[in-house]
C-alpha cells in the first residue's frame, strides 16, 4: 500500500485552503453588509502540442520533440461584498492543477483582492491587487498601463492577474482624472517559492502614473503619464458611429530602458559577430531616446449578428527588415550546420543565442507592421465560430486560430486549433512546433 508524502498533501491543503478559504472569510460578517454574491466556475483544457519538421528554431529536429499532451484543471472562485458606507470588497482567486510528462503541479493564483472606499461624492479609492484595463485595443494595449501583459500569444481564457496598487479616482463633470502607484514586489518565480506558488506574480519595477478620461462631441479620450525608472505616455481615442462601427485608436511612447538596450545589443553583437566576424551597428530602434508604438482599429457587428474586429499595429521598437534578414540569415546557416551529426554541439550552443535574442526582442511580435483580425458569427443557437488572424505584414507569416463553441446557461465546451504558417525562413515560420489542437470545458455555479 502506498503511503501519502506528508509534504504533498500539506501542499494541497494549503493551496485548497488558500484559493477556497479566502472567499468564506471575514467580509460577509462585517458590520453594514447590504449586498454579497459569490460564484464559481471549474475549466478544464487538454492541449495537444504537435512538432512540425525541422524548423530554425529546431535545425535538424536535434531537440528530439515529440507530440505532448497538457491538461489544465481550474477552480475558480470571485467573491463580491457592498457596504452601507459606499465601500465594496472583492476577491478573484484560481487554483490551479497542471498535468504533462514532468508530472502533476498544483498551485493557486490570487487574481484579485482589493477594497474600494467612496469618501467623497465624486472620489474613489481602491487598495489592493486588482486588474486595470487601460486602452481601447483588442488584440494590443500600446496605451495601456503595462502593455507588456497583452501579448500576441495570451491566453484569453484563464481569468487575468492583477497588479498591487492604490489609486485614486475624482469624477468632474465631463472627465475623470486617476492617479496611481504600484509598489516593486520581488520574489523568486520557481515552484520553491512560496509567494511564486501560493500568491501569484511579482511586480519587477515600480509605477506611478496620472491618467485623464472624458467623453467630447461624441469622441472618447483618454490621456496616460507614468514612470517605472523610465517615462512613459498614452493617447487613446474611441467613437461609435451608429449602430454597427466602432473605431478606434491609441499610442504609446516609452523612453528606452538602459539595461535592456545593451543588452538587447550584446545579443545581437553575438550573432552577427560569429557569422561574419564585424561588429554590426546597434539596432536602429536603440539609436532613439525611446520608441513608440500605435494601433489603429475597429469593430463592425452585421445584420445576421456576425461580429468583425480589425485592427493594425505599429511596433516602433521593431526589428527592420534588414535587421531581421540578417538574424534568419545566421539561423539558416545553423540549420545548414545541423546537416552533419558531428555540428550538433556548435549547432546547439548558436541555437541557445539566438533563442536569447528573440526572447530579449519580443518573440512573437519582434518586428514593425502587423494586422489583425477576429471575426465571431453564431452559427446556430448556443453554437459559434470564431477565427482569429495575425498578420506579419513584412515578412507575410502570420498564425491562424479557430474555435467552435457550444454555450447553455453556466455550461460551454470549445474545440480550438493554432496554427502557424509562413516560409521557413519567416517570424511565424519559427512557430512550426507551435502547431495545437485544444478542448476546453467551463462549468458555473
Amino acid at each position: 500500500m502506498s503511503k501519502v508524502n506528508p509534504c504533498s498533501l500539506r501542499h494541497v491543503l494549503l493551496t485548497l485552503g488558500l484559493g477556497l478559504g479566502l472567499l468564506v472569510a471575514a467580509p460577509s460578517g462585517c458590520l453594514g453588509l447590504t449586498v454579497s454574491n459569490t460564484s464559481f466556475s471549474i475549466q478544464n483544457y487538454w492541449r495537444l502540442s504537435l512538432p512540425s519538421v525541422p524548423s530554425l528554431m529546431n535545425p535538424g529536429a536535434i531537440l528530439q520533440q515529440e507530440p505532448e499532451l497538457t491538461g489544465v484543471f481550474l477552480l475558480n472562485g470571485e467573491g463580491e461584498w457592498l457596504f452601507d458606507n459606499g465601500g465594496r470588497f472583492f476577491i478573484a482567486d484560481t487554483v490551479r492543477l497542471r498535468l504533462d510528462r514532468n508530472g502533476p503541479e498544483l498551485n493557486n493564483r490570487l487574481n484579485e483582492l482589493y477594497f474600494s472606499m467612496n469618501p467623497l461624492d465624486d472620489c474613489f479609492v481602491d487598495l489592493g491587487k486588482q486588474v486595470l484595463c487601460a486602452g481601447t485595443g483588442y488584440f494590443l494595449n500600446p496605451a495601456g498601463l503595462w502593455p507588456e501583459q497583452s501579448t500576441f500569444m495570451q491566453d484569453r481564457g484563464a481569468p487575468p492577474e492583477g497588479k498591487v496598487l492604490i489609486r485614486g479616482e475624482y469624477l468632474f463633470p465631463r472627465l475623470t482624472m486617476q492617479v496611481g502607484w504600484a509598489p516593486q514586489l520581488k520574489w523568486a518565480e520557481n515552484g520553491d517559492g512560496f509567494l511564486w506558488r501560493y500568491i501569484g506574480s511579482p511586480q519587477q519595477t515600480a509605477l506611478t502614473w496620472a491618467m485623464v478620461s472624458g467623453g467630447f462631441a461624441g469622441l472618447d479620450l483618454c490621456g496616460l503619464i507614468s514612470y517605472r525608472g523610465q517615462w512613459r505616455t498614452g493617447l487613446s481615442l474611441a467613437r461609435v458611429w451608429g449602430d454597427r462601427l466602432e473605431t478606434h485608436c491609441e499610442m504609446g511612447w516609452e523612453e528606452w530602458e538602459e539595461n535592456h538596450v545593451k543588452q538587447l545589443n550584446e545579443l545581437f553583437y553575438a550573432l552577427l559577430e560569429e557569422e561574419t566576424g564585424a561588429v554590426p551597428p546597434p539596432l536602429m530602434a536603440t539609436a532613439e531616446r525611446g520608441s513608440l508604438k500605435a494601433l489603429l482599429g475597429g469593430h463592425y457587428t452585421f445584420a445576421g449578428g456576425g461580429n468583425l474586429i480589425v485592427e493594425y499595429f505599429f511596433n516602433g521598437s521593431g526589428l527592420t527588415q534588414k535587421e531581421w534578414g540578417k538574424v534568419l540569415q545566421y539561423m539558416t546557416a545553423n540549420s545548414r550546420l545541423a546537416l552533419e551529426v558531428q555540428n550538433y554541439p556548435l549547432v546547439g550552443a548558436r541555437l541557445q543565442k539566438a533563442t536569447a535574442f528573440l526572447a530579449e526582442a519580443g518573440f512573437p511580435g519582434l518586428l514593425r507592421h502587423y494586422a489583425m483580425a477576429r471575426f465571431c458569427n453564431e452559427l446556430l443557437p448556443a453554437l459559434a465560430l470564431e477565427q482569429i488572424v495575425i498578420q506579419n505584414l513584412v515578412d507575410e507569416s502570420g498564425l491562424a486560430i479557430f474555435l467552435l463553441s457550444y454555450e447553455r446557461d453556466l455550461f460551454s465546451l470549445s474545440f480550438g486549433v493554432q496554427l502557424p504558417y509562413g516560409k521557413r525562413e519567416s517570424e511565424f515560420g519559427l512557430l512550426a512546433e507551435q502547431k495545437q489542437v485544444k478542448i476546453q470545458t467551463n462549468v458555473g455555479f
